[in-house]
């Protein structure tokens, strides 16, 4: 979770990124570019496995809610869009996060199993509910015309699976689980301060 100065500096973000309709597009770009790195993700993961059915519903939702946000992108901005620096903010900095984000869990995890997998997934449904979430609240605020409500209510059912995974897999978990989260928190403050400059 985000500091009381760092929850302020996302609100205001937000409230500043839904104000005009290209900048909101290339926001809602760019959560969709997150959306498939973190699909693309568990597709590495797990590439060498048979790919249990939970994982592979977890893929095809989090592909599909990168669909959701780039259609919408494409509907407020006006126009086809991809993945480049100038349909999206800080195009770089987006990757950076999610890069260093799965390396260092799997450098302070390991290779044990799957670990790696589920405690980079918990730690970004954790953050996509705390910014999806007040993303939602504010486009509500501001009378816009789109709901995360289905979106939200499947990265809660990943949270939880992800939680109850690793209650049963790694007896090392909570003390992991906080050291991910605090890697975590500051990977996306440093997004946060790039997407807000850009």
């Amino acid at each position: 979770m985000l500091s009381k100065n760092r929850s302020s500096s996302l609100k205001a973000f937000l409230e500043e990124a839904v104000s005009g309709p290209e900048r909101h597009a290339r926001f809602l770009n760019t959560l969709s570019f997150l959306e498939h790195l973190g699909s693309r993700k568990i597709f590495l993961s797990h590439r060498r496995s048979t790919l249990p059915g939970g994982v592979l519903q977890h893929l095809a939702e989090e592909t599909r809610h990168a669909s959701f946000f780039r259609k919408h992108a494409e509907r407020i901005g006006g126009r086809a869009m991809a993945y480049v620096s100038g349909d999206m903010l800080a195009l770089a900095s987006s990757r950076f996060y999610f890069a260093r984000l799965d390396a260092l869990v799997t450098r302070l995890v390991g290779g044990d199993q799957d670990h790696p997998y589920y405690y980079v997934s918990l730690a970004i449904e954790r953050r996509a509910l705390e910014l999806y979430g007040l993303y939602e609240e504010i486009l509500g605020g501001a009378g816009r015309p789109l709901t995360l409500k289905g979106l939200l209510a499947e990265e809660r059912r990943h949270l939880v699976e992800m939680e109850e995974a690793l209650l049963r897999k790694d007896p090392r978990y909570p003390a992991r689980e906080k050291a991910c989260s605090e890697i975590e928190g500051g990977l996306f403050e440093r997004w946060l301060s790039a997407v807000s400059a850009a």
